[in-house]
């Protein structure tokens, strides 16, 4: 469905986010009326959701809840900001999704194709709307797709980046092989090129839901990252692990993802090489934080799921022992990846708070538990830590203390800031 289609139709918005208060400002700018119904606030927005021709849904809102069944049922047309927008420029549409490394993959691919000379915005999950439109319009648009977004999907972006599939969000979508099926439906509508790092398991999926789409795996053949944590091209170009400026092997293979695919779109070897070079890191995704303790502190509060925390530590040179804080509040994943991680690396330091820790501290014997973050984190900072890094890495989300993963960061931040010196 597309933004030319609403007019003439009853257009309700349900939910009251930052997305649905783009879209009505849209609205409001074609001239085209619409009532609003807020989940959970008033009695009478079950009717005007009903009532509706059109449903343009708030990407947080489940689509588990007996409600969405019912106006499924009722035949009420339900869309989303991302399929309207996307069903009106999938052709400049280059969207990146995955389980993790959405956020730093966008970004990096963004940074390199503005170096490439190419006309390139960023925008989607990332916090900023499709429809802040650049004028003129960007010739690209880097898209970050979360699963909420992908799952409402008529049309695929042209390209579609697939950065990592592992289960997420199942109480959103029901189950893990919901959330697949959800995720996938980003190219499963057309899509002309899906980029992938060197996964035999993603190759299948590919090959399973866009049988007819051209496949960019990373690899000998294209760019691959090396034992090394170089990142090595096929006729033999090298960026050494130094010349990247991120944390992690992981994000290393990140970066050199959004490479193979702004080179796919145009970008030049020389100036590719720069634009690698001069990428930022985002926050909170493995990013070194100021210390006063002679330890480096390293915030990678965005990685809530069991394995983005094993990636993480796999990360890190072996030469350093790391104390992780681990734990949030539970969504029922499965915390074995992380258990059989931390059981066969006893040199890391885990320290668990909040339901999940205490979940993942149950399956491992003499694991230390605290109370709450701030006194896990406490701990860390003190002359009993061994360790000379700490890593926040809480494999869950931190509703369970903080208002949101910023929150948790700002509280680490503060006592890394703030740590007694060692030695």
């Amino acid at each position: 469905m597309r933004f030319a289609d609403l007019p003439g139709r009853r257009v309700a918005l349900w939910g009251w986010g930052r997305e649905t208060q783009s879209v009505a400002t849209k609205l409001t700018e074609m001239g085209v009326a619409f009532d609003v119904a807020v989940p959970d606030q008033e009695p009478g927005d079950e009717a005007v959701l009903r009532a509706a021709d059109v449903v343009i849904k708030s990407p947080g809102l489940p689509i588990t809840s007996p409600l969405y069944a019912s106006l499924t049922e009722a035949g009420v047309a339900i869309t989303s900001l991302s399929d309207l927008w996307i069903s009106e420029n999938a052709g400049r549409t280059v969207a990146v999704t995955g389980s993790k490394g959405k956020s730093t993959t966008s970004a990096a691919l963004c940074h390199l194709l503005v170096a490439g000379g190419v006309d390139a915005s960023l925008r989607g999950n990332i916090g900023t709307s499709v429809l802040t439109e650049t004028s003129p319009p960007s010739t690209v648009v880097v898209m970050e797709l979360s699963s909420y977004q992908a799952q409402s999907l008529t049309v695929s972006p042209r390209v579609v980046l697939l950065t990592s599939l592992f289960p997420e969000h199942q109480t959103w979508h029901g189950s893990a092989e919901a959330y697949y099926r959800d995720k996938l439906n980003s190219i499963r509508r057309g899509v002309e090129v899906v980029a992938i790092p060197d996964s035999d398991l993603l190759a299948a999926r590919v090959s399973e839901e866009a049988p007819a789409a051209e496949v960019l795996r990373m690899g000998p053949a294209t760019v691959r990252v090396d034992d090394a944590g170089d990142i090595v091209w096929a006729d033999g170009t090298r960026l050494t692990a130094v010349e990247v400026p991120v944390i992690g092997r992981h994000q290393v293979v990140n970066v050199a993802l959004a490479a193979m695919v702004a080179e796919h779109l145009g970008v030049e070897r020389p100036a590719l090489l720069d634009g690698i070079r001069t990428f930022r890191p985002l926050e909170h995704r493995m990013e070194r934080v100021p210390s006063s303790d002679g330890r480096t502190w390293i915030d990678d509060s965005l990685a809530t799921a069991p394995e983005a925390v094993v990636a993480s530590l796999s990360a890190l040179s072996a030469e350093d022992r790391v104390a992780v804080l681990v734990g949030g509040d539970d969504r029922g994943l499965d915390v074995s990846p992380l258990v059989d991680y931390l059981a066969a690396h006893p040199d890391v330091i885990p320290l668990f708070s909040g339901p999940v820790g205490r979940r993942v501290a149950e399956a491992l014997p003499d694991a230390r538990v605290f109370v709450s973050f701030v006194e896990a984190a406490r701990w860390a900072a003190s002359a009993e830590n061994p360790a000379s890094v700490v890593l926040l890495c809480p494999g869950a989300p931190s509703f369970d203390e903080f208002a949101s993963y910023e929150h948790k960061s700002a509280a680490f931040r503060e006592i890394a800031a703030t740590a007694y010196p060692i030695g």
